[in-house]
């Protein structure tokens, strides 16, 4: 028992600061050699000399002991690791077990359920779905609770598809559809490593221009020679039934040369089954082009994220694909400018060709009175033209099946009634289609006039083709005299004529005038005359707000009183001090005693004759008299005789009483006499 005393009367609990109590506990002194078992450990530490953290908490690295917190529910156990962590049940996430994993459902005493998301059926191919349903978030042309299958009217879930699955066309004669077994992925190329491969160079307006072949570089060129933009147009090869490239991709590689490119939403062009989608050259991500090669990708989709206009349904699209008869690619974006296309591509399937299989061609199951891969035939028995195997069509219907509107109708011919396709509302009997939303949008309006019935004026036109607001104007261009930019959007008002993006500090109705603060000859042919006023502030006439202004034409400043000069930056003769801001003030000179009328223009001080000073010289110097016109005369008191050296008005200088008043001055040898100023 001698350690026990010894220990009880000296050694300290040991309690690592976390204790100042302890008992002596001899089985820990026989194993330990220190007996001292320390009691009410505090910080949340436990142990004999609260060496470690209570249960259900871990040692942080800065020696605190934290709660676990493990989720009851998630939790194998209420103990986690050194790091916090606690462990899991299957299926159950997070430090503190507390939710279901990602694609796992039902957070129970289980743990959680794999929710068995397909993953080519997925949003973005990342099985996820409701932690409390279990249902998976899917793709926009997929179903079912695991996103396990295509949607009524499409085939194919494809993991490589964003949308998940295709829908089917059949010419609209049914909405059943599969997989067409060998198919393979093939790709329609123009490399141009020996010649222009038959592409050709077009105007806007249609017109057929020199096209430029390279050898060297192995690129196609094309100028414009003038201010209307020019198209490469893909030859045969890439046009006709392209219905398998749908959702693929179109590539090509551009170069121009020349800086500040137009874009705009007809830079790539595809027409066909009478109607024409556009692109804006920057659009789906791509770049504005420029003088270096770039690579251009646009995927073949109606999806608005794409930004095919006009916005068509998915059958509308595939149409235009099925019988594709222009792919155009603008290729200058200035006035006189020049482009380069190189290695274009257009991702398609073909049957029996080498590679890899393309599971996006659709094997129709028709209708009644339709056959064919994609229902494109008459079956027997049914009408059709018997020299070609074309349907004879009829109630304003087109097509090789009469599965379309006619040119200037518009409507869904596949309902089969005589009134299906109804007479588009545009001028001149011009082609329309009809949108998701079912609206009619005009496709050839004439020039000048926009909207989906070609009742507006186009941008960079005016007037009132409707009489909306008054009397009936017909569309003409704006006339803003070429002081707007041309490839702004919104440059004058659609209804009035309005100029409204003046530019070079131009401004008025037709950007007829300098702007506000600015003169010059805004109709100059030779563009920028309007030049920022000059006028200086302190002399120049407050305009209201902003900075001062001037002639629009003549540049001259509105002067304060007092001031003059184009730029009101000088003070009038006779006057000074233009810095007050009130204009310039009277020199105020005095008439006898100054030289002129003037004076300094920042003090004012007046030019004085000799002997005579004072800011207005109105006033003789000191020790000077008289005066006059012709200045002061020098008063010449003697220094000894006189009582000051100042003199009277009269020149009689100040003399002690013990000499005689008549004594005036003291009369000085020649060489003494002091030199005075001539008058």
């Amino acid at each position: 028992m001698r350690n026990r005393n010894l220990l009880s009367g000296l050694e300290a609990c040991n309690c690592n600061g976390f204790s100042s109590r302890c008992f002596f506990d001899q089985s820990l002194y026989e194993r330990s050699g220190h007996g001292g078992h320390c009691l009410d450990c505090t910080g949340n530490r436990d142990g004999p000399n609260c060496e470690r953290c209570r249960e259900n908490y871990y040692q942080r690295e800065d020696n605190y002991c934290i709660a676990c917190n493990c989720n009851e529910i998630g939790s194998r156990s209420l103990q986690c690791n050194s790091e916090g962590r606690c462990q899991c049940k299957p299926g159950v996430t997070g430090d503190k077990c507390d939710r279901c994993e990602i694609n796992n459902y039902d957070f129970s005493e289980q743990g959680c359920k794999p929710c068995g998301c397909y993953q080519s059926g997925s949003q973005g191919n990342q099985p996820n779905c409701d932690p409390t349903s279990g249902t998976c978030q899917c793709k926009e042309n997929v179903e079912g609770k695991q996103c396990g299958r295509c949607k009524p009217g499409f085939f194919n879930l494809d993991e490589e598809n964003l949308f998940g699955c295709t829908p089917c066309f059949c010419y609209g004669h049914s909405s059943v559809c599969d997989s067409a077994p060998g198919y393979s992925r093939v790709a329609i190329e123009s490399v141009f490593a020996r010649s222009n491969e038959r592409w050709t160079a077009e105007e806007y307006s249609g017109r057929t221009l020199a096209l430029q072949f390279n050898g060297i570089t192995q690129t196609i060129g094309a100028s414009a020679p003038g201010r209307e933009a020019v198209y490469f147009s893909a030859p045969d090869k890439f046009l006709g039934d392209q219905r398998a490239s749908y959702n693929q991709e179109l590539e090509f590689k551009l170069r121009i040369g020349e800086s500040g490119p137009g874009a705009t939403v007809e830079d790539v062009v595809l027409e066909g089954a009478g109607l024409s989608i556009t692109q804006a050259i920057f659009g789906q991500g791509n770049p504005l082009p420029s003088g270096v090669t770039q690579k251009y990708k646009f995927r073949l989709h109606e999806h608005p994220d794409y930004g095919w206009q006009p916005r068509l349904s998915s059958r509308d699209f595939i149409s235009v694909l099925t019988n594709l008869t222009a792919i155009k690619i603008r290729a200058t974006y200035t006035p006189e400018g020049v482009g380069f296309l190189d290695d274009v591509k257009l991702e398609t399937a073909r049957r029996g060709a080498a590679g890899r299989q393309a599971n996006w061609i659709e094997m129709c199951s028709c209708l009644k009175g339709y056959v064919g891969q994609f229902c494109e035939s008459c079956a027997p028995g049914y009408r059709h033209e018997p020299a070609n195997g074309r349907c004879i069509c009829e109630d304003n219907t087109a097509g090789d099946n009469c599965e379309r509107c006619n040119r200037g109708y518009y409507g869904n011919a596949l309902q089969g009634t005589e009134h299906d396709c109804k007479v588009c509302p545009c001028p001149n009997h011009g082609a329309c289609t009809q949108l998701i939303d079912e609206t009619v949008v005009c496709l050839e309006c004439p020039k000048g006039y926009g909207g989906p019935r070609c009742d507006l004026c186009s941008d960079s036109y005016f007037g009132d083709p409707t009489g909306r607001f008054g009397p009936v104007h017909v569309c003409q261009p704006c006339d803003c005299n070429e002081n707007v930019d041309p490839n702004a959007v919104g440059n004058c008002n659609r209804t009035t004529g309005e100029c409204l993006k003046c530019i070079y500090n131009t401004a008025g109705f037709s950007c007829d005038q300098c702007t506000r603060g600015f003169y010059g000859d805004a109709l100059a042919s030779l563009k920028g005359d309007c030049k920022q006023c000059q006028c200086y502030r302190s002399g120049t006439l407050e305009s209201g707000f902003g900075p001062p202004v001037c002639d629009q034409v003549s540049g001259q400043c509105q002067c304060k009183p007092n001031v003059k000069g184009k730029n009101c930056d000088q003070c009038e003769d006779g006057y000074y001090n233009i810095v007050s801001g009130e204009g310039c003030e009277h020199c105020n000179c005095d008439p006898t005693g100054s030289l002129n009328h003037t004076c300094n223009i920042h003090t004012g001080q007046c030019l004085c004759r000799p002997g005579i000073t004072g800011r207005r010289c109105d006033a003789c110097e000191a020790y000077h008299y008289g005066f006059s016109s012709q200045g002061c005369q020098t008063c010449e008191c003697d220094s000894i005789g006189s009582v000051s050296l100042q003199c009277d008005p009269h020149g009689q200088c100040p003399v002690p009483k013990r000499v005689p008043k008549r004594v005036k001055r003291v009369t000085r040898r020649p060489w003494e006499q002091r030199c005075r100023p001539l008058v």
